[in-house]
């Protein structure tokens, strides 16, 4: 069965241009989520032969902080004007990251009002929220996007409200290992409609470190087995339902 790894970063690992090597001989998809846009030329020239590979151009909130230069902001905005793979982006509030809060809204803000003031059919986000889950919706509802794109929250850790508030917007979601470990990530990931469900790593674990495709595989079928187990369901039938969402999702951004 063909796999899709929706979110993660090659330009992390101490070896993504191996690992993406490596995707292609092992019926491997990654949609290498990027953490700093005046990274995303490099990562796409290093990345253009490889169909086993789609380059999304993102500002992680994380590298969102009082030293960031206002250079990578307007590359961000430049390129959601027309670039269909927007990611990784969004808001993070948790204790390390609370102090940037407002700089952090006011990027995500522009942002989400250049993609919604410049359609591109198929164009695709991949979002960061933690602990500010609702403070995401509220932005994507005053600008309409769900209904110009598609969403996915990578690794949904936000409330029952938001999560309801997200799925009646129609988004989707992308399920980690590390989301199913807790019972809150495991009670969402079997509320959620299968037509909305993705799989993705989040890999590297850690900054730096290396990596290879077949890790990758190996942690994207363990969730898969987690998840058909939750919801009472066979594992290849429901894996291949995902793979197809995903391809469709990437193809439609990339058409």
């Amino acid at each position: 069965m063909h796999l899709f790894d929706m979110h993660c970063h090659l330009e992390l690992m101490a070896n993504g241009e191996d690992v993406a090597q490596q995707a292609k001989s092992c019926e491997l998809t990654l949609l290498d989520t990027g953490v700093l846009p005046s990274e995303f030329e490099t990562e796409q020239r290093r990345h253009a032969s490889n169909d086993s590979v789609y380059v999304a151009c993102g500002l992680h909130p994380w590298w969102v902080t009082d030293t960031l230069k206002d250079s990578e902001i307007e590359q961000l905005i430049e390129r959601a004007r027309s670039y269909p793979l927007i990611g990784e982006v969004g808001l993070d509030f948790s204790n390390a990251h609370a102090q940037y809060a407002a700089r952090q809204i006011r990027v995500f803000e522009r942002l989400v009002s250049a993609c919604s003031a410049n359609k591109v059919e198929g164009r695709l986000l991949s979002i960061h929220a933690v602990q500010s889950a609702s403070n995401v919706l509220d932005i994507l509802e005053a600008n309409g996007t769900c209904q110009q794109a598609n969403v996915i929250f990578h690794w949904f850790s936000g409330t029952s409200e938001d999560l309801t508030r997200a799925r009646k917007l129609g988004c989707y979601f992308s399920i980690n290992e590390r989301m199913l470990q807790s019972r809150r990530g495991r009670a969402y990931a079997a509320q959620i409609e299968e037509e909305c469900l993705l799989l993705e790593t989040d890999f590297p674990l850690k900054p730096g470190s290396m990596c290879t495709a077949r890790q990758i595989c190996t942690s994207l079928n363990t969730t898969l087995e987690k998840l058909a187990q939750l919801r009472k369901t066979d594992a290849e039938a429901f894996g291949e339902h995902i793979a197809q969402t995903s391809k469709r999702l990437l193809t439609s951004a990339t058409a």
